[in-house]
């Protein structure tokens, strides 16, 4: 699931406003739920990303913002710090008949 947020520069209907106006999120199946950040907080379910920006976008008076996925680019850096070893790449880079490779075998 992905969240993101309409942020509008001009308010065409003078209801939702400007800025951060609405949330959503982007299920994996693509159907995107919206709900808006203003007194009339309703939550309407679409088909697709493609048909929010078409409906509120207002020609680019509000755009669509990703917000960034923590949890798996975190899942990503774990994953390569735990498969993670200097020792391997020190290794596989220093010629094994140098005088480096003899200190770091005598260690």
């Amino acid at each position: 699931m992905k969240i993101f947020y309409l942020n509008r520069t001009e308010d065409e209907s003078g209801v939702s406003g400007t800025g951060r106006v609405a949330q959503g999120f982007i299920f994996d199946n693509g159907k995107v739920a919206v709900t808006w950040l203003s007194e009339h907080p309703t939550v309407t379910v679409y088909d697709n990303i493609g048909e929010v920006h078409a409906i509120h976008g207002h020609g680019g008076k509000t755009e669509v913002t990703m917000e960034p996925d923590f949890k798996k680019a975190f899942g990503e850096l774990k994953s390569f710090v735990d498969n993670f070893s200097l020792s391997d790449i020190v290794n596989s880079r220093i010629p094994q008949e140098g005088a480096a490779s003899k200190l770091l075998t005598k260690n």
